[in-house]
């Protein structure tokens, strides 16, 4: 049985100094325990003869610090890593040790930046949301460590062969490659645009030539995924759903139970719904001023509060009114308002899974919307935030047809209660 990640993280650390093997002659060091109760880190090391043969020396070369983050590796990427040193060993002929000697010569060779500042440049230069959150994440623990964050940029070029005999291309095609062999295709295509991203911001800043970003895309990179849609009820089926819901069996606190109540009548993402503040309602004009800093359009978003979500509202008061969060968090975990996966977890819960989601329900919106209520499709997106048109028409077309979007969400929610939904 191979050596699995969650295994190395159980390790514990001692009094003496460990080696525990892996796999293929990689091994996680684990340093001792220091009287002061501080030390205990853990790195990998691979180790082989050199030359091959019994007559050679046991080669001992150091991958680098266990961990996530900007130069440290996952269990995975050191195997990666050591199998590309014991292949670049075996087919030059060279000791192990001096492919990273060459590495660090070329560094400090180099006097453009390094692949880290250009990463840390480009976040800073993006103005997209996910630059600021996603995409680091993705940077720092997917592809600084696979690329080197001490790499000059200038060195990842298309045409540019480093140590190993590998160009940029052909290192940028393996962290794609490897997460579609992984069954992530669409985290493979994320993170060859956000490379893409860092490396078009390199040539524009000057740092690398023209014509020489490695991780444009091709035939050779385009994915088998499909995007499926969220699965969602079909509407004649939603009162055996709201019955499921009323009996509770699924144990739903009020808050939990309330949120779900609320994206039924909102078809709202569920990361904007679930940190909603009291302070944005503004009941002296029925509306709910959902900020744009929580929608994926970033712009704000208006929603009309019908009588049934009052009455739901009216509840919450009783348990929530007096925190900031009308779903205040009954655990106090990670955030003090519900966590967003909490309402699709009770849906499994309920016995819906792979049925029902909470997404789901902005299909079923739109489409009973326009087929059960009778309502123009543009007039419901409007009210999904979906961007209507055009560039040029979103530029110039300011309308919020606010008024229409109120009576949509009138007969919305009549239509749920008549269906079978209890406030």
């Amino acid at each position: 049985m191979s050596f699995s990640d969650s295994q190395v993280k159980a390790e514990k650390a001692g009094v003496r100094r460990r080696n525990v093997s892996v796999g293929d002659s990689l091994f996680l060091v684990i340093e001792p325990l220091r009287d002061d109760g501080k030390g205990g880190g853990k790195s990998f090391e691979g180790r082989m003869r050199f030359p091959p043969g019994r007559k050679g020396k046991q080669v001992p070369l150091r991958i680098g610090v266990y961990g996530r983050g900007v130069g440290k590796w996952s269990l995975k990427e050191a195997r990666d890593e050591w199998d590309r040193i014991r292949s670049w060993s075996r087919e030059t002929g060279r000791d192990p040790r001096e492919l990273k000697k060459e590495q660090q010569i070329q560094v400090q060779d180099s006097s453009g930046p390094t692949f880290a500042e250009a990463c840390k440049s480009y976040l800073s230069h993006s103005s997209s949301k996910a630059s600021k959150k996603e995409y680091p994440n993705l940077l720092n623990h997917q592809v600084i460590p696979r690329l080197g964050g001490d790499t000059p940029v200038a060195h990842l070029s298309w045409d540019h062969k480093g140590t190993g005999g590998k160009n940029g291309r052909e290192r940028v095609m393996e962290i794609f490659r490897s997460k579609v062999a992984d069954g992530k295709a669409p985290q493979a295509d994320k993170l060859l645009m956000v490379m893409r991203g860092v490396f078009d911001h390199a040539i524009d800043q000057g740092w690398m030539e023209r014509n020489q970003n490695p991780a444009l895309g091709t035939k050779g990179t385009k994915t088998k995924h499909k995007a499926t849609p969220h699965p969602t009820l079909p509407w004649d089926q939603l009162p055996r759903f709201f019955d499921d819901l009323e009996r509770n069996q699924a144990n739903g606190t009020l808050v939990l139970c309330s949120a779900v109540k609320v994206v039924l009548m909102t078809f709202l993402r569920v990361g904007s719904l679930t940190p909603m503040r009291w302070e944005e309602l503004d009941e002296s004009k029925d509306l709910w001023v959902i900020p744009g800093t929580r929608m994926k359009t970033g712009h704000d978003h208006l929603v009309p509060l019908t009588n049934p979500f009052k009455e739901v509202l009216d509840s919450l008061r009783k348990v929530s009114g007096d925190e900031e969060f009308v779903f205040a968090s009954p655990r106090s975990r990670s955030t003090p308002y519900l966590n967003p996966y909490s309402i699709n977890q009770h849906f499994i819960r309920m016995g819906y899974k792979g049925v029902q989601t909470a997404h789901g329900l902005r299909r079923t919106a739109l489409t009973a919307g326009q087929d059960v209520l009778g309502f123009p499709a543009e007039l419901i997106q409007r009210q999904l935030s979906h961007a209507i048109g055009d560039k040029v028409r979103q530029s110039y077309d300011d309308s919020t047809l606010l008024d229409e979007r109120r009576k949509f969400m009138i007969s919305w929610c009549d239509a749920l209660l008549s269906q079978g939904m209890k406030v």
